[in-house]
């Protein structure tokens, strides 16, 4: 695999939610307080509007492991604290502290809380740009198994590969 890097793979295009909520902040509300609670305050509001608007993920520390998208349902009864740089639950559930954004999902809320009148054309903008790239990917992956499984049926396939001394049909040495 190594042509990883040639496509818009999820772990190459997020950025943490705690720098994600500082950007829309700065981004739409120029320093302005929200809340009565001061910046962090502001900044657990602002993850919340997040969290039900675009999908988070959760990363891990170790880069082998893939970051996931989070279902509604694992966010459900969440709070977020300390400027969003967590995710508590009251119901003894483990605290989140990884926590990610897609890069273009802060252009999207930006938008969203720049112009709310217009929220479901941004919205479905983003959507549908979202869709695109998971068909290009779709295909991108089809072609790579549809690769494998020519090479694996060439190397089962006894007139194309080669034989091995044991195997069935093959001369013993």
């Amino acid at each position: 695999m190594g042509d990883l890097g040639e496509h818009d793979d999820v772990p190459h295009c997020l950025i943490p939610l705690e720098l994600a909520v500082s950007l829309i902040r700065s981004k739409v509300y120029a320093g302005r307080t929200m809340t009565d609670q001061g910046r962090d305050g502001d900044s657990n509001m602002l993850a919340n509007f997040i969290a039900g608007t675009v999908p988070v993920y959760e990363y891990s520390e170790d880069p082998s492991e893939a970051p996931r998208a989070l279902r509604k349902v694992e966010l459900e009864g969440g709070l977020f604290r300390d400027a969003a740089r967590e995710l508590r639950f009251i119901d003894g559930r483990a605290t989140k502290r990884y926590l990610a954004l897609n890069a273009v999902d802060v252009e999207c809320v930006t938008l969203l809380l720049q112009e709310p009148e217009r929220a479901t054309l941004i919205h479905s903008r983003f959507v549908r740009l979202r869709a695109q790239k998971l068909r290009r990917r779709a295909a991108v992956l089809s072609d790579r198994a549809a690769v494998l499984r020519r090479q694996a049926a060439l190397l089962r396939s006894p007139s194309q590969g080669a034989s091995f001394p044991f195997e069935r049909g093959g001369n013993r040495v």
